[in-house]
């Protein structure tokens, strides 16, 4: 994958899942009363949409860190490549905990942002796991060939 594209990929996938997740937050708190919500979907959703900021702000920390990592030496790339890997094989069960508020009887506006915030995930995810395994499973030569394009199109000006 391009670094442009991915590094905007990254970016614009993680800040949408913040505005996403702070507005899931709030409008679970604030509209409780209007909504029907119960105490335990609440708290539930609460600590899912918590999970889902600190996972945005990692992946933006590393979206505007990746200028500088692109820059240094290939196996700080890989290095890169791995830590994120990892980070988001952990995010993954975050995927099924919001898909449970599926089978929830909640109201339309929270099934709604629910599905919403699951396909941001899914796409951030993909374009994670798309960059890892460009990074780490390609072949030396493909990988190596890539870096230097990538290096000499968006940092040798």
């Amino acid at each position: 994958m391009d670094y442009k594209d991915f590094h905007d990929g990254l970016l614009s996938l993680s800040l949408v899942l913040l505005i996403f997740s702070i507005t899931f937050l709030i409008g679970s708190i604030v509209l409780k009363p209007f909504i029907a919500l119960e105490p335990s979907d609440r708290d539930f959703i609460i600590i899912i949409s918590i999970v889902n900021i600190l996972f945005s702000i990692y992946y933006m920390i590393e979206a505007l860190r990746l200028n500088k990592t692109f820059k240094l030496d290939n196996k700080y790339i890989i290095k890169f490549g791995k830590r994120i890997g990892i980070v988001s094989l952990i995010y993954v069960p975050q995927i099924f905990l919001v898909s449970s508020l599926l089978l929830r009887n909640l109201h339309n506006l929270q099934i709604m942002m629910t599905s919403l915030i699951i396909f941001i995930e899914v796409l951030l995810l993909g374009v994670v796991f798309k960059e890892v395994y460009d990074l780490i499973f390609k072949e030396e030569a493909e990988r190596q060939f890539e870096l230097k394009k990538n290096r000499k199109l968006y940092f040798e000006r």
